[in-house]
């Protein structure tokens, strides 16, 4: 009877001893997971970042080209040569906004009726171009300047023809057949970069509905 108990008592040791291994095998693996997955999600760390930057910027262009859609008088955008800050003529896309609201950054007090216009700059990025109707001296004063992204290095401007059934895509505004005037783009490609990152969205652009406050 002691020798039965005894012989119990032995198969409960060993019975420990194995799991308490069992135990520090499946620490050693959790801890090995747990760091390869915090080196993978480190790793993407730089990737999600820019993600969510093309996502917000994006939608800020979207925003800002809504704006020109909405209110009394708007009329959406053009594309047209406008009066670049080294004071040349260039093609872009331009409207007029009421209010610039937290796209400009006023040197004094805001004014209304804000011309604008967007380029793209390798160096520097995405540039909102801005100046008010009532500025005075308009013509003479330097055109205010509003990077949207530093991250932006082109744009693309989609064009549909509807007898062929086809995109094509222009790395400048392109001209109507007798070439008197830009054609707007129904779409605009946004081709953002940093680094080894890169991307490209597509943005349908809005147009002005008769009687709609809002596109």
């Amino acid at each position: 009877m002691s020798h039965a108990r005894a012989q119990s008592r032995g198969f409960s040791l060993l019975e420990t001893l194995v799991s308490l291994a069992l135990l520090g095998i499946l620490m050693v693996t959790l801890n090995t997971f747990l760091f390869s997955m915090s080196e993978l999600w480190g790793g993407k760390r730089d990737q999600r970042l820019f993600d969510q930057h093309v996502r917000a910027a994006s939608r800020q262009v979207r925003e800002v080209l809504e704006a020109s859609t909405s209110g009394p008088g708007a009329v959406g955008f053009v594309v047209k040569e406008v009066r670049a800050a080294d004071g040349t003529n260039a093609a872009r896309i331009a409207f007029t906004l009421a209010d610039a609201g937290r796209f400009a950054d006023w040197p004094e007090a805001p004014l209304p009726d804000v011309d604008c216009s967007l380029h793209a700059d390798p160096e520097r990025g995405l540039i909102l171009q801005w100046q008010s109707r009532l500025e005075l001296e308009r013509d003479l004063n330097d055109v205010h300047e509003t990077i949207l992204t530093p991250f932006l290095v082109s744009l693309g401007y989609d064009y549909y023809d509807a007898d062929l059934r086809q995109w094509t895509t222009e790395e400048e505004p392109a001209k109507d057949v007798a070439g008197t005037a830009y054609q707007k783009p129904a779409r605009l490609r946004l081709r953002f970069a940093r680094g080894q990152l890169k991307c490209e969205v597509i943005l349908d652009l809005p147009i002005k509905r008769p009687g709609a406050s809002r596109p």
